[in-house]
């Protein structure tokens, strides 16, 4: 191969080299342009945009989960659920055997009878003693008259005695009939006093018989309560969850037989950081974007906790022995969740999500 170049090749390769260096440079220029474009417009949208929102991880879906238990022990007897079941308020969800209980009941109901024919009785008792004291006193008053009659006889004989106008036997009579009639009035009225007397004790009786009514009236609500507590309802809208009850069992009192995670009105407990929190105020809009749905969720912030997490554990810390290591602190703070179609079938209690506070403020 002829290997041998030409003034004419040699010159032109130099120029060639020129031409290529010289279409590389708009080339760089550009790339250069465009990486401080990309640059300021992420600084623009930091400064317009990013710095105003704040975002956690450490977000949960939160709600008011119900335990159901038992308030009287009792063998179950139907279970009318089945897990992941959805329920409304006030349906019948469990059933214990209430024989034990209806016929406690019926034993309340009957004392309760006893007890109202008793103050029935005192009562009837009480309107013939009030008869009895008008008796005994219209006899204190013929006693009374028989007295003054008795008296002025004695006195006339006496004086007639004097003039042998009538004779001494007649005199002895008139004495006699005054001291009976003098016992008379004394006799009715111990007898009225024991009538009052016996009055008084009546009332007693009879204000003993109708506090035993009360008494057996309150056992006999507490009676009813335990029949109506061996049927346990749903005490909100929601999903049956965690069922252990089962048909034969024995339920005791507080054993929880199943939960009722509410359908509704449930929200979002996300953690900040305590220096995420300085512009963070109620209100503020929220974006949630939940891990198990890629439903975009929306709500307001509606509180801040008044302390960290950790004041709330078991065991908080303490951080005036040993070594001190600061660690930032995290802050729960609530968000309301906006109501939107579909949100109901999407949100669980303990779901993972990611959450935007937007806390566009002045400076």
């Amino acid at each position: 191969m002829d290997t041998t170049q030409t003034p004419v090749s040699r010159e032109a390769a130099p120029a060639q080299a020129v031409a290529r260096q010289r279409r590389r440079v708009p080339w760089m220029t550009v790339a250069v342009l465009a990486v401080v474009a990309v640059v300021a417009s992420a600084a623009f949208y930091w400064d317009l945009v990013l710095r105003f929102e704040q975002s956690t991880d450490d977000a949960y879906v939160g709600g008011n989960v119900t335990v159901l238990a038992p308030k009287v022990n009792g063998f179950v007897d139907e279970i009318l659920v089945t897990d992941n079941q959805r329920v409304k308020a006030g349906d019948v969800l469990v059933r214990l055997d209430a024989r034990d209980y209806d016929a406690k009941l019926a034993q309340a109901s009957a004392d309760v009878d006893g007890a109202r024919a008793a103050v029935t009785e005192l009562e009837a008792k009480q309107q013939l003693q009030y008869a009895v004291i008008g008796q005994q006193t219209a006899e204190k008053s013929a006693s009374a008259a028989e007295l003054t009659r008795a008296s002025s006889d004695r006195v006339r004989y006496r004086e007639l005695v004097k003039s042998d106008a009538v004779s001494n036997q007649i005199v002895e009579r008139a004495d006699a009939d005054y001291s009976k009639a003098s016992a008379a009035v004394d006799r009715s009225d111990a007898a009225l006093l024991a009538a009052k007397r016996q009055l008084d004790v009546l009332g007693a009786q009879l204000a003993d018989a109708r506090a035993r009514v009360n008494t057996a009236l309150a056992a006999q609500r507490v009676a009813a309560l335990n029949v109506e507590y061996t049927t346990i309802r749903s005490p909100v809208d929601g999903y049956v969850g965690n069922r252990t009850g089962r048909v034969g069992m024995l339920a005791n009192v507080g054993v929880p037989l199943l939960t009722i995670v509410p359908a509704s009105g449930l929200w979002i407990d996300a953690n900040f950081k305590e220096d995420q929190l300085k512009k963070m105020r109620p209100g503020d809009r929220v974006d949630v974007s939940l891990d198990a749905s890629s439903l975009r969720v929306h709500g307001r912030v509606e509180s801040l906790a008044p302390a960290t997490g950790a004041t709330f554990s078991v065991l908080p810390p303490e951080n005036a022995t040993g070594n001190f290591t600061k660690i930032v602190q995290r802050v729960p703070v609530r968000v309301h969740l906006d109501a939107q179609p579909g949100l109901e079938n999407v949100l669980r209690p303990g779901l993972s999500a990611v959450v935007t506070v937007h806390t566009a403020r002045a400076d």
